[in-house]
């Protein structure tokens, strides 16, 4: 047997799976129209329906301007209790949103247009489900405790409020203060009207909000006004009486006599000391020879220093005329020994007074030194007793403070609560609505087709995604790893016979044409050319193999080859049905050593097509075909024909075109449009290679007009001559 191993696997295709191709996705879309076109009719129906039937709506706006205030403070400096954010536009605004959708407001507007007088609470309750009790009731008797179950009659009421607030829809203007303040309603009228009633309510819930604000605290600063004082009286009265008792006297009410007496003994030091610094210096310089401080504070040494001087000066001057022993200048050195004898105890005299005075400012200080220590002692002693008084003077203090705080709060509140100036305004009254708001009905209608449409797409492509039939040739491709050699388009006719002959009949036909195109592929399938012997297989009953045998011996035979079709399918033969032949003798018989081949082998009605048929079914057809004999037929190629063609049984769940598999010399996987699944196909292969069998590629039949890539019309007949007319009687083109 022929043995061969296959080393081709499936492709990897994850590159590919990250791909969109649009022709595919419009295949799909041309593939279900009808299903897509019948679900957007539907939606678009059921949406015409509810959109006619709703009833009609209108709506009409006021426009207000809202400006920024103040915080919830009544006074600008008012002390917050915890610690808070400061509030931005944007947390103001959305309060003021909130406000217009509150209960309170809505309750307003009823009251004054007394709206929906009949409601009674019964109609206010919510509306219970008709199988309410019965779950009730069952759920009490799978619990065992219907004694416990909540009696209903205690829930709350549907409140009015939030039956009205339905109708109202807040729409701020962006980039702006204003907003929008829009009522719904099936009375136009009323729109308007309770659109302009919110707005003047809102106004006037601000204005007494602000008005409850300073009310509130005017009562507040009242009592605590009344409290502030008694605790002011009730403190400075200890004060008095503790400064009696302790003797403490404060002639400024801030500092105590012993405080003002410390104080300037401090000073006076400070003072002595910087006089005694000084006087200590000058006599330093004093007693060091230092004269020119002499000169510069004594007259009489300046003088007695300039008679030196000059008497001095007389000397020198006559010293160039006579000796030093001369008696002028004897005379003149007694004068000036005078005069310096003199300077010197002007000197010392000036020494003495200096250091007396030194002397007289360290005593000074030295004795105010020793009076400040004792008033220390004495302030130490008084601020002992001071600290009762201290702390009732702190006291009396911050009573005072919080009185007088009080007291111009209290003032400020009452200007505060003559203030009438409202920071929101109305810019646009409410007009009566000149069309209805809802339905739009062009918009429910185009939303509806456009739904329709989308959801008929989705709905196409789950189907798509769920279903597993092979439908294109590049999923073949992608599923099996191998090539499709052909795409065989749907034959018109419905009778199997005349398809499987439309080669032979019609060669100019599509399927004609496929089939040729198979043959030539075929012939560049392996090194040598078109395979010797081909099986023909398929994963499942039903797939056209045996017309896919007949065409393709066809086709090879008008090639002016000698082909053998050899039908293997011992279980369910259809070969000689196809060809219109006797079926009384066959393979059964080959096989059993009943008949030699040529004994079998009978012409067909296509020329140089020969079959040997099935014969006789077999109850052990697997153990025929892994006998011998088998290999003795294979051996007329190519002595006597061509090429042998076997039509095999199915792969899935029969072993017997697995062992045809390995007697031919190459395997055609046949694969239906639209009817083959992945998995059985996927199957199928992998039985195949498993078995060794050379698998050179696949076919795909019963494509559709403009499925799997398939891009000829069926209508289309291949006229290509050197001139003249057609059968027909129609002018072909020619060739030169």
């Amino acid at each position: 047997m022929h043995s061969i191993i296959n080393p081709e696997t499936p492709r990897d295709n994850e590159d590919n799976d990250d791909e969109i191709d649009l022709r595919q996705l419009w295949a799909v879309i041309r593939r279900y129209q009808w299903t897509i076109l019948g679900i957007a009719l539907l939606i678009f129906a059921v949406v015409s329906v509810v959109t006619l039937m709703m009833t009609p709506t209108y709506r009409s706006t006021v426009t207000l301007k809202i400006d920024m205030e103040d915080s919830g403070k009544v006074l600008n400096y008012d002390v917050q209790t915890q610690p808070s954010r400061p509030v931005n536009d944007k947390d103001f605004y959305q309060t003021q949103y909130e406000l217009l959708q509150s209960r309170s407001l809505a309750r307003k507007v009823i009251d004054q247009l007394n709206l929906y007088p009949n409601d009674e609470d019964s109609e206010n309750k919510l509306a219970k489900p008709f199988f309410a009790d019965t779950l009730d009731q069952l759920h009490a008797l799978l619990a065992g405790e219907a004694a416990d179950m909540p009696d209903t009659n205690k829930l709350g009421v549907y409140p009015v409020e939030d039956k009205f607030l339905a109708g109202l829809a807040v729409e701020p203007i962006k980039n702006s203060s204003l907003v929008k303040v829009s009522y719904t309603d099936k009375d136009p009228a009323l729109a308007q009207q309770i659109a302009n009633e919110i707005g003047a309510r809102f106004i006037s819930l601000n204005l007494e909000r602000r008005v409850d604000a300073t009310s509130y605290a005017k009562e507040f600063l009242d009592d605590q006004l009344a409290q502030a004082k008694s605790k002011l009286e009730e403190s400075e009265a200890k004060l008095v009486d503790y400064a009696k008792k302790e003797q403490i006297i404060n002639t400024d009410e801030k500092n105590s006599l012993s405080s003002q007496r410390l104080d300037a003994l401090h000073a006076a030091v400070t003072e002595a000391e910087k006089a005694r610094i000084i006087a200590e210096g000058i006599y330093e310089q004093a007693r060091q020879g230092d004269t020119a401080l002499f000169l510069a504070n004594s007259t009489n040494i300046q003088n007695l220093e300039n008679s030196h001087t000059k008497l001095d000066a007389e000397y020198q001057e006559k010293l160039q005329i006579y000796k030093p022993d001369y008696p002028a200048m004897v005379e003149l050195r007694q004068q000036m020994n005078t005069i310096q004898a003199h300077i010197n105890r002007e000197i010392n005299s000036a020494r003495e007074g200096l250091k007396a005075k030194y002397l007289a400012s360290k005593q000074q200080e030295d004795t105010l030194r020793k009076k400040m220590e004792a008033q220390k002692g004495d302030l130490l002693d008084v601020r002992d007793k001071s600290i009762g008084y201290n702390t009732l003077q702190r006291e009396v203090e911050t009573n005072r403070n919080l009185y007088e705080g009080l007291l111009q709060r209290i003032k400020e509140v009452g200007v505060a609560g003559n203030i009438d100036k409202n920071n929101i305004t109305i810019i646009d009254e409410a007009i009566l609505p000149y069309k209805q708001f809802s339905p739009n009905v062009k918009l429910n209608l185009t939303l509806g087709a456009v739904a329709g449409l989308f959801i008929g797409m989705v709905i196409a492509f789950m189907l798509e995604f769920f279903d597993d039939r092979v439908k294109t040739k590049e999923s073949l491709e992608n599923l099996l790893g191998l090539p499709v050699l052909g795409m065989v388009p749907k034959a018109k006719s419905k009778d199997e016979k005349q398809a499987a002959l439309m080669s032979n009949i019609d060669p100019r036909s599509a399927i004609g044409e496929a089939f040729r195109s198979l043959r030539t592929n075929l012939l560049f399938a392996t090194r040598e050319g078109a395979p010797k012997v081909l099986h023909v297989t398929s994963a499942g009953p039903g797939e056209g193999k045996s017309s896919i045998c007949v065409n393709m011996a066809t086709t090879f035979a008008q090639s002016g080859k000698k082909i053998l079709l050899v039908d293997c399918d011992l279980r369910k033969p259809s070969l000689h049905q196809k060809l219109k032949l006797d079926n009384s003798e066959g393979m059964s018989n080959f096989l059993t050593m009943q008949a030699s081949a040529k004994q079998l082998i009978r012409p067909t009605q296509i020329p140089n097509v020969f079959i040997i048929t099935a014969g006789p079914l077999s109850p052990n057809p697997a153990e025929l075909l892994l006998s011998d004999r088998m290999g003795e037929l294979l051996k007329l190629v190519p002595t006597e024909y061509d090429m042998i063609i076997i039509d095999s049984p199915p792969i899935m769940g029969l072993a017997d075109a697995l062992i045809l598999s390995n007697w031919g010399s190459a395997t055609l996987l046949v694969a239906t449009y639209a009817q083959s699944r992945k998995k059985p196909l996927l199957d199928a292969y992998q039985r195949l290679r498993h078995a060794r069998s050379h698998v050179i590629g696949s076919i795909l039949t019963k494509v559709k007009s403009g499925g799997a890539g398939y891009g000829y019309s069926y209508d289309y007949e291949y006229h290509y001559t050197y001139g003249g007319e057609d059968p027909k009687g129609k002018k072909r083109l020619g060739r030169a």
